[in-house]
């Protein structure tokens, strides 16, 4: 009896919690305004944003694609801001399902005779970057596609600059004062999943100076190589002269190394001294646990308190 119990349970716990997010869905089935498919085998989505779904910067949903599965659901970061009339977000082909979820969309928007597939979303559920709004300085960090998270952050941002009375304070509409963007990918071609969203973030925050993005490429060559120096020589010509920067054509420069992290951090410890900085991360788990003892020694030495919060990845 007590077997029936061990099993029973657990099936039907699991399954109402599939009819549940089922039923819920139906109510929040989007419209697809948009797809592009990008290097590296990512695909963005704008879809319709649902009557009443309100949502904060930093949330995520879960997707369905019927037509691949109509029992997988899977979560992704919204990359629209709340402000949006649209919701959005970036998928990277990272196992079966976000594979065929690319591969069915590619192949429609290749035939233009054939529809788009179907999606639907459950959500919106709270993240740790949702936690961004309790400090009036950031520091965001992304590996890869896990900069998503905070791309509906940088977005919101710069829709709060934009509010009245926000350029004469030099803050965003919510109280934040400074925000640092660092984001670290191994590809050149990376740097379109958000090129039209870092060219808008920019301009929005040219006179006001709230944001600060950073943009590194590891792929390349070593910091300090002749080849290297040669790049961004060239770079640095392109940029002084059009204001553009010639690797990710958004007005963000691009490093081609990983960062110092001790020196980023001792800088922003200078900077803003006295003063809690909240640090959110999404990447591998490596990286995360040198951010996170980095943050513990640099509360132990300075007179900067950094708060280290991590995105599941």
């Amino acid at each position: 009896m007590q077997t029936w119990v061990y099993v029973v349970i657990p099936v039907m716990i699991y399954f109402g919690e599939r009819i549940f997010r089922m039923v819920r869905s139906m109510a929040y089935e989007s419209k697809i305004l948009d797809a592009i498919t990008y290097p590296g085998k990512v695909l963005s989505l704008k879809m319709t944003k649902p009557p009443g779904f309100r949502y904060q910067s930093g949330m995520y949903v879960f997707v369905q694609c019927p037509q691949v599965s109509k029992f997988e659901w899977h979560p992704f970061s919204l990359t629209s801001a709340p402000d949006d009339d649209h919701l959005s977000i970036h998928i990277r082909s990272l196992g079966d399902w976000s594979y065929h979820v690319y591969d069915m969309f590619h192949e429609a928007l290749r035939c233009s005779n054939l529809d788009l597939p179907k999606v639907y979303i459950d959500g919106p559920y709270g993240a740790a970057s949702q936690d961004h709004s309790k400090y009036e300085i950031i520091l965001l960090i992304g590996l890869g596609i896990g900069a998503t998270p905070f791309i509906s952050v940088l977005k919101d941002i710069a829709n709060g600059l934009d509010k009245e009375g926000c350029a004469a304070n030099h803050h965003s509409a919510n109280g934040l004062r400074k925000a640092y963007f660092y984001w670290v990918t191994r590809e050149q071609g990376s740097f379109e999943w958000f090129r039209d969203i870092m060219r808008e973030v920019s301009a929005q925050d040219s006179k006001q100076g709230v944001v600060e993005m950073y943009n590194y490429l590891t792929s390349v060559y070593q910091e300090g190589d002749k080849r290297s120096v040669l790049i961004s020589a060239i770079q640095a010509l392109h940029f002084a002269r059009h204001g553009i920067d010639i690797i990710s054509k958004t007005p963000v420069r691009t490093h081609f190394s990983r960062p110092n992290w001790p020196r980023v951090f001792h800088g922003l410890a200078r900077k803003h001294i006295g003063e809690r900085i909240g640090v959110f991360y999404c990447g591998p788990d490596d990286l995360g646990r040198q951010l996170e003892r980095l943050c513990h020694k640099m509360n132990m030495r300075t007179f900067t308190k950094f708060v280290f919060h991590k995105e599941h990845f």
